[in-house]
């Protein structure tokens, strides 16, 4: 009985060891001074909100592409088309002078060609998918 109430005593002295020493031991007091000395100061970052002149800017962010899917059409089955997109619940785009539908714009390649397996296996309809630069 003695045993195991030592080695209790012993154990939870080994789990509280850490938090005990750092209690007695005395903590180092930073200076104001050190700290101040630590931080850097770049008059160019403090200056954000002055007015520059366009000339001194570059433009180096990426285009984004994106893409959308096509749906070709004539005279005879327009309407038919049409009103298969609009039941299915798809947010079309009409050109008319081209004779064609457009979905989209769909951020990932995979989502659009899926949408075009999902045009030809239920509504048989063909399309393809084109991307565009904007």
């Amino acid at each position: 009985m003695q045993f195991r109430l030592i080695a209790f005593l012993l154990l939870l002295f080994y789990i509280f060891s850490g938090v005990i020493l750092e209690y007695f031991q005395p903590n180092d007091p930073v200076s104001f001074k050190d700290i101040q000395e630590q931080i850097i100061i770049d008059e160019n970052e403090l200056n954000v909100f002055e007015k520059k002149p366009l000339d001194d800017i570059n433009v180096t962010e990426k285009r984004v592409k994106a893409w959308i899917v096509i749906i070709k059409y004539n005279e005879t089955n327009e309407k038919i088309i049409k009103s298969t997109l609009e039941k299915s619940g798809y947010n079309i785009k009409h050109d008319t002078k081209k004779m064609f539908f457009s979905l989209g714009p769909f951020a990932d390649v995979s989502h659009a060609n899926n949408e075009v397996k999902k045009l030809k296996k239920i509504h048989s309809i063909d399309s393809k998918v084109v991307d565009f630069v904007f």
